[in-house]
């Protein structure tokens, strides 16, 4: 019986699909940032939100344009510093549709999910140097049970 239900199992595994299992892309974060608003506007859509942000802004010191597009169970906001995107936030309003951890919320923003954090916090990830970019990942504080929110940038984090 307990040889029967192995062969079962293997069976099981062998008709899976390649990659089942993984985290499906949200965003492809490396694509997103450095572009133009016309560019992330034609793979988002149109912005549900557009805000002028002043010199002198904690995430933009120089000022520029800060918009909010609304995606499948997430809303994305873009700092964008002389018409490029420096910053995406993409955060998870409906636990159910959140990323359940880490490396699924790298998977869901195109990055890799095997090198090490630099940083280790109780509810926090950080990357200094993933691909080139700086990345934070917040896990929903005090459950710990989904990802909140997923940072990324060409700028080091706060």
């Amino acid at each position: 019986m307990r040889r029967l239900a192995g062969l079962l199992f293997l069976g099981l595994l062998t008709a899976m699909p390649e990659g089942a299992g993984a985290t499906p892309p949200i965003i492809d974060g490396p694509t997103v940032l450095e572009r133009s608003p016309a560019a992330i506007q034609a793979t988002l859509g149109r912005p549900i939100r557009t805000k002028a942000v002043p010199p002198g802004d904690f995430h933009l010191p120089e000022g520029g344009t800060s918009r909010v597009y609304a995606g499948q169970g997430t809303r994305i906001d873009i700092d964008f510093e002389r018409e490029r995107s420096t910053t995406v936030i993409v955060a998870f309003p409906d636990a159910a549709t959140a990323p359940k951890t880490y490396e699924a919320a790298l998977e869901a923003v195109n990055l890799p999910s095997g090198p090490r954090p630099d940083l280790i916090g109780r509810d926090r990830r950080e990357w200094h140097n993933l691909d080139g970019y700086f990345v934070q990942v917040i896990a929903a504080y005090p459950t710990l049970d989904h990802i909140d929110a997923i940072i990324l940038s060409v700028h080091p984090l706060p």
